[in-house]
């Protein structure tokens, strides 16, 4: 079970200040930017220390007041002064502000005067009644802070790290779960899944993000140690809307904790989840929908979801503390996250407060860096005061930059001034924000070279005079990390993973300075049809002193002479009072376990531990010194049990060598053993101290106790044991060093050892359990059915079944449809094809899953071999061959399809073999080439006759096109006949020309075109300036309006007659006459109609965001489409073609068609379109408005019909499109020379296939 908190942690801003640096904090619009923002802003709260206030205050002592004069902060007097506590602020002494309290009671104020007696997370209260943790509010009081020795080499228990499931959706740098290097991460963290308001279950956030859990937790299959949990909710998650109230609407209500652990539950074991991270922000915050009791329900709800979820690693989110209870948390959770970035951005410079205690004077536009380790270091304290434990503590690190115009091209050191944040780029499109793979371009772009700033641990880029951006690569990851090392935490953390580059370089230089403990991964090696079962078998463990047993393990109880009834198996020894060790036992038969033995004080040090039972443990609290007097030494009681279960099998081959030698306890250095010691310790198992080990100096290992082991197998032995808990606390006071005796997750504490702790507690030797029984065996019955279902899909190697539901090998849900490559529909139907073939198709998947995403045997790839070489149609697709298609050629395919790979090989043999024998071959892999018109009259209302072609690479620069036009409107009235020419006047539009290749690089990033790759239906997008801003562009590209323009004299002429889209039957309602001559001309300041206003909602100059860049003829073809008055492809083209001497070119045809169709399933449409109708129908109802209140408060239904109008319109659209491939595909099928040739008849039975299912555009969130 793993509870996981994050936080920025640093110092804490007074209420008033911190209210109005969150009102102040700009708006995102960009998901990426809104992750970015929820971790930068507040960090940047967090790191104003609370002296910030102290300036202002003592500025108020001196300053004379009045009954007319107020005081800025305290009360005022009668005596002319401001202030706070009873000598201000009573009713016989206060004349103005006299209603306003101290935040804290330095002693004297008394509760009528406060806020609140203490101040929050246990920071100083100054003299004047404010908080803050500099010597102006602490005076002499210093924070103990941890302190450890910096070992480069040694490695981290944890390693986190998020993957944005948007990611795989960028414009550019697309970044893929595959990608993520294994073995580098112990912990990934899905972001961000979001909650049901209504209903409180978990949900994703996009349906295409459950393909991407699937896709993030098969990571695990080569990577057991590696851990995969969802992270839910986010900063957006609280801002105004349905979700603003339901983290706190949860924590109130115990029926919706259960609807949402309910949930969860089933979402973790739906896919293959460990764990959950809830990232509220905030609770309590009443600018950020929280409530005053959220700050005493959150510990509670975390208790509850510890208990739903114990079968399960559960980790959580918090921002700043100010909104939790440190102390009732801490106990639930397992560790703590920093998010020790975004200290500094673009937010700066509205920002008019000072900082204290940093490299700089005040928050401002000032140039720094977001992850300043200077910053950092004067951070942390506040965990320290709140005595979190070290080793739950994660220090964050980021793979992104933020960068700043500088105001002065002379002035371009930390501290100059900025104007605003450099140019977004193209891939992470926020201002000020520069993934490190956009950095990586970046430097080579610019020429530019990174500085080492060594004080602040970041890297410094400039280019262009004056652009400035500090970001973190290897050496300065390192630097971080050595300095976690050395306040001994326990791990550290990234965001993102998804920044990194292709390779994945900066994931692979965090696994070089802050290696995870374990890495050990699955074989990867081949074999040949042998199977080995590997069993894991744990063993019985002391907890750490504050820690409870694993969720489904057996605490211990204790029996033998002295146990109590109901007793426990416990151990304070190390811990100072700090909790106390448990003993827990995994699942399985028990030992039996006692302590032995008090003797009313005289303990007898383990003497009597049973025959058949071994030492685990000891305790000396209730034991008389040893051998009377001053002796330091004093017996034991030692913690023995049975050890004949295999929970305890690695603990009976090992005793201590002090009672193997004839119990010559304490006089340790007379015991020996042989060469397999696992640990010197001069106390031995806990406090069975040796002579000698209570000299400060230490002892020699000679000396000490010697935890000896005969352990002759390799596989039931104690393995990686090292020295854990020697993080010394230093108390700077009294100089007291303290130990904690803790063992990272995974290991087993097996020894203690007091000597360095002079302040209490002990170091801890931690030993990995390894023993593990294998189990091998012959199986390769699944190569015959390889075997014999191989040749039956030869016979006719094409995917004829159509068959989704009921599927009990491979289900596809409806989502595939819309993130597939168009080949990979959802099987809804019984189509063509039987059981059969659907069986066949199965097994063929399986095997190329087998082969080319697992561990392959010899004779699976010899099947493979024998039976694909023997075709010369396919005579390329050898097991070698296709496995370096996948790693390179087709790399990018197998990163877009991920679980989708194996059917997109099954289905595409031909076109594969084309591509990989890179001749012709009856089909070299491509289809025609894309036909861009770039006449300079070719426009959506020209025909599609093309002028020029544009192969790919080609660039020129491009025309300036998108001037504003009126689409003519003759507007009838069905009763009177009475007529009104409104013509919808489109405003104009910018043409690429007109774009700025700098301040709107992303929309040159996210154009797009066709595939010229025949086996994928999909439209993909290109960059127009694959050379950077200063390169030439590609031709052939305009801006797409995602809602056509000519529809709205469409849809007017429809709504006047009551009709639905196409004819398709009539409304529910009739908009009047009126409504668009009188109530949609009405205007705004700006002079501006309502008609008007309907038309730039579309897209212009000024609305451009919800255009995007799109190859000519599939703009045309789009069109048509919307419109439905033309023939989407010509009948004497197809015909010509289909009949003709080019039926390749058919099939193109009705590619295209489909490409086009499917661009309105990407995401990226969707949420543009939706902004569109959104706000189209808001229009409409301020109309509407306007039409009541002149018609006795009858409604004109305009924005009624407009939804059902628009929905029977996108239906329509589906059905005209899937009426192409009904009419043409099964022409096709009799056509020979499509049929004979292995990469034509492929294309065209996907095509059938895709056809058939063609899933609904999908409307969520267009009529709210």
């Amino acid at each position: 079970f793993l509870l996981r908190v994050y936080f920025f942690a640093f110092a804490l801003c007074l209420s008033k200040f911190y209210t109005q640096l969150i009102r102040s904090r700009p708006s995102r619009s960009s998901r990426l930017g809104m992750m970015m923002s929820s971790r930068s802003f507040f960090s940047l709260i967090l790191l104003i220390f609370l002296s910030c206030l102290l300036a202002s205050t003592n500025a108020q002592e001196g300053t004379e007041c009045s009954a007319s004069l107020p005081c800025k902060v305290g009360c005022c007097s009668k005596f002319g002064f401001c202030g706070f506590g009873a000598d201000y602020c009573s009713k016989s002494v206060c004349t103005n502000n006299c209603d306003r309290k101290a935040e804290c009671d330095p002693g004297g104020f008394g509760k009528d005067y406060v806020n609140k007696t203490t101040c929050p997370l246990n920071v100083c209260c100054s003299k004047h009644g404010f908080c803050g943790t500099t010597e102006e509010f602490c005076g002499n009081k210093k924070v103990s802070r941890p302190s450890c020795t910096v070992d480069k080499s040694s490695k981290f228990k944890r390693v986190v790290g998020y993957y944005e499931t948007w990611s795989a959706s960028r414009s550019c740098n697309r970044f893929y779960p595959e990608q993520i290097p294994r073995g580098v991460y112990s912990h990934i963290n899905i972001a961000f899944a979001s909650i049901n308001p209504t209903t409180f279950e978990i949900v994703p956030a996009k349906k295409e993000d459950l393909e991407m859990y699937k896709r993030v937790s098969a990571l695990k299959a080569k990577d057991p140690n590696l851990k995969v949990l969802i992270a839910v909710g986010g900063w957006t998650f609280n801002d105004p809307g349905p979700t603003a109230t339901t983290f706190s609407d949860i924590a109130r209500s115990a029926s919706a904790q259960k609807k949402f652990f309910d949930s969860t539950i089933k979402m973790l074991e739906t896919y293959d989840l460990d764990g959950i991270d809830l990232d509220w922000e905030y609770p309590e915050a009443d600018d950020r929908s929280g409530r005053p009791e959220d700050f005493a329900n959150f510990p509670k709800f975390m208790k509850s979801l510890k208990a739903a979820l114990k079968k399960y690693e559960v980790s959580t989110l918090f921002r700043p503390l100010i909104h939790f209870d440190l102390k009732a948390l801490s106990p639930h959770v397992d560790f703590f996250n920093m998010m020790t970035y975004d200290f500094h951005g673009v937010w700066d410079k509205p920002n008019e407060f000072t900082m204290a205690n940093v490299g700089w004077n005040s928050v401002g536009p000032y140039l720094n860096s977001h992850t300043n380790l200077t910053e950092i270091k004067g951070g942390l304290d506040l965990l320290w005061r709140n005595g979190v434990d070290k080793d739950k503590v994660t220090l964050g690190l980021a793979f992104y930059g933020r960068g700043f115009i500088a105001s002065s091209f002379s002035c371009m050191s930390p501290g100059c001034t900025y104007e605003s944040g450099t140019y977004a780029q193209a891939c992470s499109a926020e201002v000020g924000v520069a993934l490190n793979s956009e950095i990586e371009q970046l430097v080579s772009e610019q020429g530019a070279k990174a500085t080492l700033n060594k004080d602040a641990a970041v890297k410094i880029v400039t280019w262009g005079g004056n652009n400035w951006l500090t970001f973190d690569d290897e050496e300065t990851l390192r630097l971080k990390a050595d300095y976690a090392r050395s306040l001994c935490l326990g791990g550290v953390m990234v965001w993102a993973i998804s920044h990194d580059t292709r390779a994945g370089k900066y994931s692979m230089a965090l696994s070089r300075v802050a290696p995870r403990l374990f890495t050990s991964e699955m074989a990867t090696e081949e074999d040949d049809g042998y199977v080995t079962d590997v069993e894991e078998h744990k063993q019985c463990r002391w907890t750490n002193c504050e820690e409870n047993c694993p969720s489904d393990w057996t605490r211990m109880m204790r029996s033998g002479p002295g146990a109590g009834k109901n007793e426990y198996m416990v151990n304070g020894a190390g811990c100072g009072g700090r909790g106390e060790h448990k003993l827990c036992c995994p699942p399985g038969n028990k030992p039996t376990c006692g302590w032995y033995k008090h003797n009313n004080g005289d303990c007898d040090s383990g003497k009597s531990c049973p025959s058949g039972y071994k030492e685990i443990g000891s305790n000396n609290e209730y034991c008389h010194t040893q051998g009377g007097g001053f002796s330091p030494i004093r017996s034991y009681q030692a913690a023995c049990c049975s050890v004949e279960t295999d929970n305890m099998k690695l603990y009976s081959q090992c005793d201590w060598s002090a009672k193997i030698a004839s119990s010559t306890w304490p006089s340790c250095e007379k015991a020996t053993c042989g060469s397999d010691v696992i640990a010197f310790s001069g106390d031995g198992s806990g406090d069975a101290m040796c002579w000698g080990a209570w000299y400060k100096g230490g002892m020699e290992d000679s000396k000490k106790n010697k935890y000896c082991c005969d352990q002759p197998e390799e596989d039931k032995k104690w393995k990686d044991c090292e020295w854990q808990g020697m993080t010394d606390w230093t108390d700077e006071d009294t100089g007291l060093k303290f130990c904690d005796p803790s063992c990272s997750g995974g290991l087993t504490m097996v020894a203690m050892e007091h000597t360095g702790c002079s302040g209490g507690g002990a170091r801890a030797r931690c030993c990995k359990p390894g023993w593990t029984t294998s189990t091998t065996r012959y199986e390769n019955s699944e190569d015959e059915y390889f075997e014999s279902h191989i040749k039956l899909f030869m016979s006719n190697p094409v995917c004829s079944s159509n068959i989704f539901f009921g599927n009990p090998l491979k289900a596809r849900d409806e989502q595939s449809a819309s993130y597939s490559n168009g080949t990979l529909v959802s099987r809804q139907i019984w189509g063509i094809g039987d059981i059969q073939s659907f069986a066949t198709e199965q097994y063929m998947e399986k095997m190329v899953s087998e082969l080319f995403m697992g561990t392959p045997r010899e004779s699976t790839k010899g099947i493979w071999n024998n039976t694909m070489l023997s075709y010369s149609e396919f005579n390329s697709l050898s097991y070698a061959n296709l496995h370096d298609y996948q790693q390179a050629q087709g790399y990018d395919y197998y990163l877009q399809l991920g679980t989708q790979w194996p059917r997109y090989v099954v289905c595409n043999l031909g076109s594969i073999n084309a591509a990989i024998k890179g001749g012709d071959g009856d089909g070299d892999g491509t289809c025609t080439i894309t036909c861009a018109c770039t006449r300079d009259d070719c426009c959506a209302e020209d025909d599609d006759t093309c002028i020029n072609w544009s192969k790919d690479g080609e660039t020129t620069a491009l025309q300036k096109r998108g001037e504003k036009k009126p689409y003519p409107w003759i507007a009838v009235d069905p009763f009177t006949r009475a007529q009104a020419s409104l013509p919808w006047n489109a405003p104009s539009y910018p043409s690429p020309g007109d774009l700025n290749v700098n301040t709107e690089r992303t929309h040159f990033a996210d154009a797009w075109t066709y595939d010229p790759n025949c086996a994928n239906f999909d439209p993909i997008v290109i960059d127009l300036l694959p050379n950077g801003p200063t390169g030439p562009m590609i031709k052939g590209y305009e801006n797409d309006h995602p809602f056509e323009r000519k529809m709205t004299s469409i849809w007017g002429d429809d709504a006047l007659f009551g009709r639905l889209a196409a004819d398709v039957g009539e409304s529910r309602y009739a908009v009047p006459f009126d409504f668009f001559t009188v109530s949609l001309q009405q205007t705004n300041a700006a002079g501006q109609t309502i008609q008007n206003m309907l038309m730039n909602t579309l897209g212009s100059k000024t609305n451009r965001g919800v255009m995007t860049l799109m190859i000519k003829d599939a703009n045309l073809l789009k069109e048509k489409l919307w419109t439905l008055r033309d023939d989407l492809v010509s009948p004497t083209k197809m015909e010509n073609l289909v009949y003709g001497n080019c039926p390749k070119d058919a099939l193109d045809q009705i590619k295209k068609v489909l490409s086009v169709y499917r661009y309105h399933l990407r995401p990226g449409f969707h949420d543009k379109l939706k902004k569109v109708v959104n706000d189209f129908r808001d229009l409409l109802r301020i109309a509407e408005q306007h039409y009541a209140s002149t018609h006795g408060g009858a409604s004109p239904n305009a924005v009624n019909h407009f939804d059902e109008w628009f929905k029977t319109t996108l239906e329509k659209m589906r059905d005209v499109t899937q009426e192409v491939g009904n009419q043409w595909l099964p022409e096709l099928a009799r056509n020979p020379a499509v049929t004979g040739n292995a990469v034509d008849n492929s294309i065209r039975q996907n095509l059938v296939n895709a056809f058939n299912s063609l899933p609904d555009i999908d409307t969520t969130g267009f009529f709210p």
